[in-house]
C-alpha cells in the first residue's frame, strides 16, 4: 500500500516538475482509527470502510511511508504532520473561521472532531499542559463510527443488522 502511496506520489511530483525542489513538506491524511502519539506519528488502530493491507495495522503509519519513499530514492519528502480528515476539516476551517468548533465527515464512514478544555482531558491530565502557556484547548477525534464496538448498542441491533455486520471485514467494529 505505502509503496503504491510512494509511486503515485512520485508520479505527480513528475509531472509537476517539484522532484528536484529539494525536501518537500508533506501533510498526511490518514482516514482511519489511529492511536495519535506525536504530530507525525500515528499507528493504526484497525482498518474500516472495507479496507484491508497486511502488516499495517499497530504500525506507525508515516514510518511506512517514510520508508516507501526512501526506497525509491527519487523523491524526498518530510512529513510535518499527520492527522485524520475530521481534524484536517476542522482544522481548515478554523484557518479562516476561528470560531470554529466542530468538524464533520460524512462519506464511506462518518465521524467528528471538536474543540475541548485540555483540562477537561484526562489522558492528558498528569502532563499539566494547562500551565504552559499554550492554547488551553486541543481536538478531541471522537472516531463515532466505533460507537457500539463495546457492546453498548447490543440491546437496539436487529438480526439485520447482526447478519451485516458478520459478513464485514471487522465483525463487531463500527456498528
Amino acid at each position: 500500500l505505502f509503496d503504491h502511496i510512494a509511486e503515485c506520489m512520485a508520479r505527480f511530483m513528475e509531472e509537476k516538475d517539484i522532484k528536484q525542489a529539494g525536501k518537500l513538506p508533506l501533510g498526511f491524511t490518514f482516514s482511519f482509527p489511529c492511536r495519535q502519539e506525536g504530530l507525525t506519528c500515528a499507528k493504526l488502530i484497525n482498518w474500516t470502510k472495507g479496507f484491508s493491507a497486511s502488516n499495517v495495522e499497530d504500525k506507525d503509519v508515516v514510518t511506512l511511508l517514510r520508508e516507501a519513499c526512501q526506497r525509491r530514492k527519487d523523491i524526498d519528502i518530510d512529513v510535518v504532520a499527520v492527522l485524520n480528515d475530521t481534524v484536517g476539516t476542522l482544522m481548515a476551517c478554523a484557518f479562516k473561521e476561528n470560531t470554529c468548533q466542530i468538524g464533520v465527515i460524512v462519506g464511506t464512514g462518518s465521524n467528528a472532531c471538536y474543540m475541548e478544555k485540555i483540562a477537561n482531558c484526562d489522558k492528558i491530565k498528569d502532563l499539566h499542559l494547562e500551565e504552559d502557556g499554550m492554547p488551553d484547548e486541543m481536538i478531541i477525534n471522537t472516531e463515532w463510527g466505533a460507537f457500539g464496538d463495546d457492546g453498548a448498542l447490543e440491546f437496539v441491533r436487529t438480526c439485520f443488522d447482526r447478519e451485516v455486520d458478520e459478513k464485514t471485514i471487522n465483525p463487531g467494529k463500527q456498528l
